[in-house]
């Protein structure tokens, strides 16, 4: 109940006309909202002065209004299950099948729909092959708010795109935000250069896939493939495609004449800092944790924390796939001695 109603029947109840009138000037809705709850009933001979109920008496009747709707709202919850199974059984029969495992989607908004519903359950792991080119910002802003909530659950988001991608500011800055993520797991982003075929695979459970059956279909036609022998020689593809991808964080590719233009990073152009690039240097060189810990003084606590930080930064489960990565990022190639705007080398400027 609003606080207005319930100073509205402060003002019945001592048959205080003159405040209940302020109060209905600026609240108007206050006096309706006392008839529903029962606290007032309307005098015929004194239609502006209600005569106010017992709140007790109201508020007992309320209570068993809303324990009635609540018994209702959970009888029909537990009916959901067995209307889920018979509207189900007239909606099977209809959809057009390749086999038991697969189902052909022509309606673009029915194909939204259903990859909004399997994508946004995603539980472990997305993996998209999308070979269409660069996208437009719409799509993309659509793609960051579905691909951030995926990612804060835990899922794993694995991104294919054409090798053009990396020609487009508006992709390169998608790439960007959902690859440098602060919190959470970031997104990983591949090119490849040549054609690829497009798929979509949620959990290894489920894949969408373009149509090649049905003549004249629609470009956005697809295919819901969960046959899990299909769905898992699809993940395959992907791996496969996956391995001969060119990493990707979203640098736009260089103009011919002209520097590589960085959107990945922040004003000094790195991701990571330099005691950061230091560590990985010693990891790609064989050096031991211990050791490492020894040359930069700072304790094995402290190295442990770090490489946590770069493996959340690159999305890397192992010290293996971090030294990978690092070997891959444009970071390797940091002259962390060349010196600043003050004279002094970088390392030696963070070395304290």
């Amino acid at each position: 109940m609003s606080a207005p109603a319930v100073q509205l029947y402060g003002a019945y109840a001592r048959r205080d006309l003159t405040e209940a009138a302020d109060i209905l000037e600026e609240h108007p809705e206050a006096r309706e909202e006392l008839l529903v709850w029962g606290l007032i009933a309307v005098d015929a001979d004194d239609p502006d002065l209600p005569v106010v109920r017992n709140p007790q008496q109201a508020m007992q009747r309320r209570l068993e209004q809303e324990l009635q709707a609540a018994q209702t709202r959970v009888a029909l919850m537990a009916k959901l299950p067995d209307l889920s199974k018979e509207l189900n059984r007239h909606y099977q029969p209809v959809q057009l099948r390749a086999g038991k495992g697969s189902v052909y989607l022509d309606d673009q908004a029915g194909v939204n729909a259903r990859l909004q519903d399997i994508v946004g359950g995603a539980r472990r792991e997305i993996l998209a092959a999308q070979p269409g080119g660069p996208r437009n910002r719409d799509i993309l802003e659509v793609a960051i708010t579905r691909d951030t909530a995926a990612l804060d659950r835990g899922v794993a988001l694995r991104t294919i795109y054409r090798d053009t991608v990396r020609d487009h500011p508006v992709t390169a800055e998608y790439a960007r935000t959902m690859s440098a993520r602060d919190g959470g797991h970031p997104a990983q982003y591949r090119t490849l250069v040549g054609a690829f075929e497009r798929m979509i695979i949620v959990d290894r459970e489920a894949a969408f896939v373009s149509d090649h059956i049905v003549a004249g279909s629609p470009a956005h036609s697809a295919w819901l493939v969960t046959d899990p022998a299909v769905v898992a020689v699809l993940a395959e593809v992907f791996e496969s495609k996956w391995m001969h991808g060119q990493p990707w964080t979203g640098e736009l590719r260089a103009r011919r004449g002209q520097d590589p233009v960085d959107t990945v990073t922040g004003g000094d152009g790195m991701r990571t800092t330099a005691r950061q690039r230091e560590i990985l240097r010693n990891l790609a060189a064989g050096v031991s944790q211990p050791s490492i810990a020894r040359r930069i003084g700072v304790s094995t606590r402290t190295l442990e924390g770090q490489i946590t930080v770069m493996k959340r930064l690159w999305g890397a489960r192992t010290l293996s796939e971090l030294v990978y990565q690092w070997a891959l990022s444009p970071d390797r190639l940091a002259d962390d001695n060349a010196p600043t705007a003050d004279g002094r080398g970088e390392t030696a400027e963070t070395a304290a």
